[in-house]
């Protein structure tokens, strides 16, 4: 199984809708901090990706909100890549308050060159992504 990246936030009182709990498109921010945490944990920075001339965007996003969450609680968005092809990549997601599943989404992210149109991932990156999948 692959590795699984873990970050800890805690909700601040401006990410709370009228109904004083978390509005379901700051999960969406959540779950974007999240997968630039994991990329950075391997060394893939935005630099990197500038050098390279490669950009990884959001093609697909499935999520499934379970849970509401509250101003100050902290929670655990855990992140693992559940495979990847020759210009995207699978990542899956969970977002945890304790041991309860708050939301789960499921993210197609392909890689596009600076015109924008679809390109191979990086050597580096696939590498990295087939030794975590072996």
């Amino acid at each position: 199984m692959a590795k699984i990246y873990t970050h800890q936030l805690e909700v601040r009182a401006y990410e709370l809708d009228s109904f004083g709990h978390v509005n379901h498109a700051n999960y969406l921010h959540y779950l974007e901090t999240a997968r630039w945490k994991m990329l950075g944990e391997e060394n893939f920075t935005l630099e990197t990706f500038k050098k390279w001339d490669r950009w990884p965007v959001i093609a697909n996003l499935d999520i499934q909100y379970l849970k509401p969450i509250f101003m100050n609680e902290t929670i655990t968005i855990e992140t693992h890549l559940a495979g990847y092809k020759t210009s995207s990549m699978q990542i899956e997601q969970v977002i945890k308050r304790g041991d309860a599943i708050i939301a789960q989404a499921k993210i197609r992210s392909v890689i596009v060159d600076g015109k924008g149109k679809p390109s191979a991932l990086p050597d580096e990156l696939a590498e990295r992504w087939r030794s975590q999948l072996l």
